[in-house]
């Protein structure tokens, strides 16, 4: 088996960087002896992309990437073109290095024991791959692939502030718990129009739209209990007009066990393709990074990219 492993040294705060010589120690027990050429570091944002263009090139049968989910996101960006798979019998793993690590931590992989025998697995488990297009800041169309969630409005605010503010970033997961807070004391729901499938558009008043294809995303957040990574399908879950104080107490703070959907003004459905827009600007977010803003459409790839599993 040809395999590359693509590090983001600068996950986690710098924390992968870190922690390299005890991951490559871990992988080597269940892989052999990585070679420089098994080893290749990022340096810039969306290098992990064209790293995994050249390891696809050069014949690899598994990518491993060693970080969150952004720096997978950027991977699995750099093995699609136009809709397709450059290598459609690629497969995929990762290890825990970032500040998220959903795919992991959804399949039971966040020792690093276990992720690194997953990596080396021969089992393989499908996942979905959606596209997502919106609106750039530049005011340019953008289009980026993703495979965990896509969402816009108060959610999406709340991660692009938590990053855009270098004193927080440094904090990790505390700084999305602070600009929880803040956001939902400073956020107003807003008027959206959004239609699902071939379904006709309507307008709601909604404070968030969560598309998950993940059951979770984030530190251990439980967005979308008992969705499946695999079905062709997301969960689209539409938190609706809620006054500050209830997307405090009702929303935001019963994320993390996915109670929040027992309000009456979130609701869930199943759709392959999901269309927002709005008057106002609402931002819109892909996996965990911002992407622009609102109008955004998502939709499922009609293929699925294999990740290596215990």
């Amino acid at each position: 088996m040809k395999a590359r492993v693509i590090v983001n040294p600068q996950a986690n705060k710098g924390s992968c960087a870190r922690r390299w010589p005890e991951i490559k120690a871990e992988l080597e027990k269940h892989m052999g002896a990585l070679s420089p050429a098994d080893v290749v570091m990022t340096t810039a944002r969306n290098h992990a992309s064209e790293l995994a263009r050249e390891a696809a090139a050069a014949g690899c049968e598994r990518i491993i990437s060693v970080g969150g989910d952004g720096t997978l996101n950027e991977v699995l960006n750099g093995l699609i073109v136009d809709n397709n798979p450059i290598a459609p019998n690629i497969v995929l793993a990762q290890v825990p290095g970032g500040t998220s690590n959903e795919l992991s931590r959804s399949f039971g992989h966040l020792p690093l024991g276990d992720a690194c025998r997953a990596a080396a697995s021969t089992r393989l488990r499908p996942m979905d791959v959606f596209r997502v297009e919106a609106k750039a800041h530049s005011g340019q169309p953008v289009m980026r692939y993703g495979f965990l969630l896509a969402i816009a409005g108060a959610a999406a605010t709340i991660s692009w502030r938590a990053q855009r503010v270098p004193l927080l970033k440094r904090l990790g997961p505390l700084s999305y718990v602070i600009m929880t807070v803040v956001t939902t004391f400073s956020y107003s729901p807003r008027s959206y129009r959004i239609a699902f499938d071939d379904e006709a558009e309507t307008s709601q008043k909604l404070w968030s739209v969560l598309a998950c294809s993940f059951d979770g995303a984030g530190e251990g957040l439980a967005l979308a209990p008992g969705a499946d990574s695999a079905d062709g399908h997301f969960d689209v879950i539409t938190v609706g007009d809620v006054g500050r104080w209830e997307a405090l107490t009702q929303i935001a703070l019963k994320l993390a066990d996915g109670s929040y959907l027992s309000n009456p003004k979130t609701m869930r459905r199943k759709a392959a393709r999901v269309s927002i827009d709005a008057d106002h600007f609402v931002l819109a977010d892909v996996d965990g990074e911002n992407l622009g803003t609102l109008p955004m459409r998502i939709e499922m790839l009609p293929f699925r990219i294999n990740v290596a599993v215990l």
